[in-house]
């Protein structure tokens, strides 16, 4: 069985592909197929400008800083990785033994919430207590006042109006 993954979003119980004729051409290259299974995921998981800022705001910072420490085979996915290794942790337990082990749970399977608590807590306090540097907030990182952030993140305003109240 193949696969084809699309994104977007759902507005007015009407689905909005956001690379549209992308998601088409994969329709169209299929040709004839006698059956196939759609499923939405939906719901706060974490989206593009938490990767945006998850990748410019905190591992490119703590890149440089490992580097100048002389970790010079990091590279900024090595680093997300570390960081995913450290910070995203879950216990699973054997329900006929009751044993425990941890594993991790990745970066990019965390809730919008379980973001915040890992990224927005967790890493910036120990990027400030170990490596010694400051790891912008959000809107900081953005160059939005706190308000303006919000407001886009809610979606009353655009990208372009947050950052042109300033």
């Amino acid at each position: 069985m193949k696969k084809i993954e699309s994104y977007g979003r759902i507005e007015n119980g009407k689905k909005i592909y956001y690379n549209e004729d992308v998601h088409l051409q994969h329709i169209q290259e299929i040709g004839f197929a006698n059956h196939f299974k759609e499923t939405i995921e939906y719901g706060n998981k974490r989206t593009v400008d938490q990767n945006a800022y998850l990748f410019g705001a905190i591992c490119k910072p703590i890149l440089v800083r490992l580097i100048q420490e002389g970790w010079l085979e990091f590279s900024e996915y090595k680093v997300y990785k570390w960081l995913e290794n450290k910070f995203s942790k879950v216990e699973m337990s054997n329900s006929k033994t009751g044993e425990v082990i941890e594993t991790v749970k990745p970066l990019k399977e965390l809730s919008t919430e379980e973001f915040d608590e890992v990224v927005m807590i967790d890493i910036r306090n120990y990027a400030s207590e170990y490596l010694g540097i400051y790891i912008k907030l959000p809107h900081e990182y953005y160059k939005m006042s706190e308000e303006d952030y919000n407001s886009w993140k809610r979606g009353e305003l655009s990208f372009k109006e947050a950052l042109s109240t300033n």
